[in-house]
Order: structure tokens, then sequence, then C-alpha cells
């Protein structure tokens, strides 16, 4: 008869009403990860002294999962599973703490287990419930004798403490290796957070991140040079420090109510230079930073340097001003081709001929001005190209210099730079007697290293403009740059002088006129 530590029949006997789901249990089981494991010293002594104190052939510190039992550790056996349908310990899963069979031959349950009818002829059995924290039984420790025997009651209560010892050690183990995985998650995340802050610290954008008080905490490595401040140098806490005086009031209207209310916000603002005191062109985005429960705990700032897209909105809204301002001198410089070639021609078919030939070459000068997208143009081009409308074949320019190409901006620019000279020489300077001359000389070496010189000689008495008109500026913040260098215009008395140091694209040829 299957009975426990008292002798009585166990109240659950029936496995269909259990307080616990056969899967709870199993979940439970599997929590442990302790299904076949190799064999562990601190199991194998329990086995041991299990044996001992009861003076049982076999011992077993055993495991009993939905199919099968493993053995964790055992003693006498020399397997480490076997199949559920034969196990005894199958049947102390619905005791209360122990299972305790003096004869298994005359038990209602196992007296037709093969384990009793047959080899090893098991006849007594001893196991003391394995449980979780939660109450639900997931082993045995257990010893088994192939004899007809009893159990003393400190045999049984030992059989009870080392059941205890077994569980502890299986919480023991389970918490080691949790702790061992929450510290692997943990050092996986910090390696991803190292990677991420050497991604962001190396980024080309500016990147920087403030506390929820809106103190700046973290900015990386462009965001410093973008406001001037050295790689170890404290950083400012003040977000309203980093904004340009003149900005200072927008973003404290716009920006800083945007932020407070958890919203995102985006602004051109000009940023500070810590370093010069300039102002920076920046596009500006700020936004929120929240916790798992929605909280802002900060803000991020990412920002983009605008100072060269603003420099290339100047140049182009300059260039457009040129633009307008040739098309409204276009009419005037045909007047005045018109109005020399009719004083100088001796017949109206002469001064025809002269008119259109005249016209021609500006028109053809003002291909290269609407032309800056196109193929690349030869300096003796250029030059030939802006200046026939103003010769009028009297051998007023002398021109010198090798033959190299030019990038369309380069032509471009350089074009429009003869053209308000020429212009300016024909109304003010050297053509504008009979007698003056223009000399044009250009030079570039083998890296590409480009000077050009305009020199006006005979003319009248030059004097320096009192106020600096539009070519002047055209000359000095639109040329040069598109030749990387400089260019300056100065006014002697002999005559206006022209100088433009920088560089051209290397190659083509150095043959001289």
């Amino acid at each position: 008869m299957l009975t426990n530590a008292s002798g009585k029949r166990s109240q659950h006997d029936d496995p269909d009403h259990t307080p616990w789901s056969e899967s709870e249990r199993s979940a439970a089981l599997h929590s442990y990860s302790i299904l076949d494991t190799p064999r562990e010293s601190d199991f194998d002594d329990l086995a041991r002294v299990a044996s001992e104190i009861c003076g049982a052939p076999i011992a077993v510190v055993n495991l009993v999962d939905t199919t099968r039992q493993f053995f964790k550790a055992e003693v006498g056996l020399g397997v480490r599973s076997t199949p559920l349908e034969t196990a005894f310990c199958r049947h102390a899963l619905l005791e209360e703490d122990i299972l305790v069979i003096s004869n298994a031959t005359i038990d209602d349950r196992l007296r037709c287990n093969p384990l009793v009818t047959d080899a090893p002829h098991i006849r007594s059995y001893a196991g003391a419930l394995l449980k979780t924290p939660d109450g639900l039984p997931i082993g045995t420790v257990c010893v088994l004798d192939y004899t007809v025997r009893e159990f003393t009651d400190q045999q049984v209560e030992m059989l009870r403490f080392l059941a205890r010892q077994a569980m502890t050690q299986l919480e023991l183990r389970k918490t080691v290796s949790k702790q061992r995985f929450l510290l692997a998650r943990a050092q996986i995340a910090e390696r991803g957070k190292a990677n991420f802050e050497r991604v962001v610290r190396q980024a080309s954008d500016f990147i920087g991140i403030a506390d929820d008080r809106g103190r700046v905490v973290f900015m990386n490595d462009a965001a410093r040079d973008l406001v001037g401040l050295r790689p170890n140098e404290k950083l400012p806490h003040d977000v309203m420090s980093y904004i340009a005086d003149e900005d200072r009031g927008v973003f404290r209207d716009e920006v800083v109510p945007l932020i407070k209310a958890g919203e995102s916000c985006e602004r051109e603002i000009r940023l500070r230079d810590f370093g010069t005191g300039d102002a920076v062109p920046a596009l500006f985005t700020m936004f929120p930073m929240r916790d798992e429960h929605d909280a802002v705990v900060g803000y991020g700032m990412v920002t983009k340097d605008l100072t060269e897209q603003k420099a290339e909105e100047i140049r182009r809204t300059e260039m457009m001003a040129e633009a307008a301002h040739r098309i409204k001198n276009t009419l005037s410089i045909v007047q005045a081709i018109v109005s020399q070639s009719l004083k100088t021609a001796g017949t109206l078919q002469d001064a025809k001929a002269v008119i259109s030939k005249r016209v021609a070459a500006l028109a053809k000068a003002q291909d290269i001005l609407t032309s800056a997208e196109g193929a690349m143009a030869d300096i003796a081009d250029v030059v030939s190209s802006a200046l026939a409308p103003h010769d009028g074949g009297f051998g007023r320019f002398t021109v010198t210099g090798p033959s190299r190409r030019l990038a369309p901006p380069q032509a471009l620019g350089l074009s429009l730079a003869l053209h308000e000279l020429a212009t300016n020489a024909a109304k003010y300077g050297a053509l504008s007697g009979d007698q003056g001359q223009v000399h044009i000389n250009w030079t570039v070496d083998d890296l590409g290293e480009f000077a050009f010189d305009w020199t006006e000689t005979g003319g009248p008495a030059v004097t320096a403009p009192v106020r600096t008109g539009f070519g002047s500026q055209l000359i000095n913040r639109m040329v040069a740059p598109y030749f990387q260098g400089d260019a300056s215009v100065t006014y002697q008395p002999e005559g206006v002088r022209f100088s433009m140091r920088g560089k051209i694209p290397e190659g083509g040829s150095t043959e001289d006129e």
C-alpha cells in the first residue's frame, strides 16, 4: 500500500486532484536550468550522505520532468535518467513532503512495477520532496533498497533536511545564474553605450545633451569645434550662453516654450563661437528625451553648421544682382558701341559693319556670363570675349599669358571682373581717351598657382573713389573666392590696377600667346 511517513494512505493519491497543474510544475523545474547538467560535488555529497545515513545501496537527488526523471546525483544506479513510467518518485510528488514505502510488493501502485517484479527487485523506498518557494514539487532526495525494511524517524528527518539542502543549492545556483545573466546583459549594454558614445562623439554634426534642468552635460567633438571650445575645456552649462546675442530673444520666446511643453523644435539659430565671439549660422534641433515612464529626463540637441550654405546663398544673391546689373547695362553698352562706331566710321556702311561686329562680340561675351554650368573655357578665350566689345580694332589692349582651362565658375567670375574693369576704363579710365592702354598679363605654374594683372596707362589722372561701388564689391567679394584666393583694385594716379592671386585646375597646355 502507498503510504506517507505516518503509515497512512496519502490524501493526494489521486493525481487528478492536485493543488498545482503539471504545466506549472514543469515550468518551475525548467526555471532552474538544471536538467542534463554535469555532476556537481555539492549534489553528489547529498546523495552519498543519504545513502550512508539510511544504510541504503541506492540514493538519488532526483528531478522529475513530464516524461522522465533526471538524476542530478546518484549512488548505486550508474545511470543519469530513466523513463517516468517506472519512477517511484512520481508518486512522491503527490505527498506533502515525504513518501515512505516499506514493502513495494504489497503496495497497490508499485507491486506491478517492473522494477519490483523484475531486476533489480526494489523492495523499499523513502523520498523527501524538493519543493520550490511557491510549494511546487520538482523532485526528491530519495533512497531505495532491495529488502523489505522500515526507516527510522531520524532517517526520515535527515532525508527532509537533505531535501532542504538540495533546494538551497538549486536556489543558490539559480541566483548565481541570474546574476551572471544580468552582469552579461549589463556588459553588453555598457559596450553598446560605449559604441554609441563613440559614434556620437565622432559624428560630423553638433550633438549635445542637457539634463532635465536644461544644463548642458555633454557635447561631441563636432559640437565643441562648432562653438570654439577646446576638447578638454569645461562646458558652459547654461544653454542660453551658446546662443549668439542677436538670437537670444528668438530662442527664449520661440524655442524654450516648446521644450517646456515637451515638444521638439527646429529653428535656424546663430550660435556663439566662444573662441572668436562670431555668430555661427546653424540649423538647431532640440527635443525632449523620455524614460520608460514617459517622464522627461533630459534634452537632446542636434545642430548642423550652415556657414558654407549661407555663404553660398550670399554668393548666389550677389550673382543674381550682378546679372540684373549686367542686363540693365546691356543697352548702355550697345548705345556706347553704336555712338563710338558712328563717330569713327567714314560712311554709314562702314558704321553698320563695325556695329554688327562689336554687337556680335558683346553677345559672345554674354554667352560666357550665362554658361557657368557649361564646359571648361580657356583663359585666353575668356579674356578675348570679355574685351571684344571694347576693343574696336585700335590695339588698345596688350594681352599675354599661357593657355589654360578654367572651371565654369572661374570662367564666369573672371569674365565678370574683366567686363567691370573694361566698362569702368571706358567711362573713366584709360579707354575713355584716345591714348590710353590696358596691359593684361597672367601666369600659371605647374601647381596651378594663378596670378592675373590688369594695368591701365595713358589715361586721365586717377583718383580713388569716395565710396566702393558695386563693381569693386563684385571683384573683391565674388570673383576671388572662385579661385580660392584674393583680389584687389588699386587707384594709382597713372592708372587703375587690378591684381588677383589664386589657383586654377591643373592640366591643359602652357603655350604662351
